[in-house]
């Protein structure tokens, strides 16, 4: 599936964060269900974006990923991904326009994978445990993780 789309901002006081962004998309991906329970999906997702005002920036990212879903019932389900971006990047990455193309990732190559484990524990009542990881070319790991707990009235 082919996706074509175009952001624009535009601000008086600040030049430098202004863009007209034109992206075009293209996402395939397979699945296999080994039954309704798990499903492990495989995918490629290729961006090719262009800054047209002022400072010219443009990007190429391929994101190649694998998802897993599995569900126990109605009381559990575990889900994770695991994905690779390579960014080639032409223009100044320390710019507000810079992070809205990049989408909060770097130049270069940066990986993501998140685990999600979720149970219901009563009719009302239900624990999400969720994982999510990150790891770029030039900076350190970032791990983050959260517990809810979530009661349904």
């Amino acid at each position: 599936m082919e996706k074509v789309t175009q952001s624009e901002l535009k601000t008086e006081n600040f030049n430098n964060r202004n863009y007209i962004i034109n992206a075009k998309e293209l996402h395939p991906k397979i699945s296999f269900l080994y039954n309704p329970s798990n499903r492990l999906t495989a995918f490629y997702h290729y961006k090719n974006k262009a800054n047209h005002l002022s400072e010219f920036q443009e990007l190429k990212q391929q994101k190649f990923g694998l998802e897993y879903f599995y569900l126990k019932g109605d009381t559990h389900q575990i889900s994770g991904s695991i994905n690779v971006f390579i960014n080639d990047f032409v223009g100044d990455t320390n710019t507000p326009v810079a992070y809205q193309m990049l989408e909060g990732l770097q130049a270069g190559k940066n990986y993501t994978w998140n685990l999600l484990f979720s149970k219901k524990l009563s009719s009302f009542l239900n624990l999400n445990l969720n994982y999510l990881g990150r790891k770029s070319e030039r900076s350190n790991t970032i791990h983050t993780g959260s517990i809810q707990l979530r009661a349904l009235f």
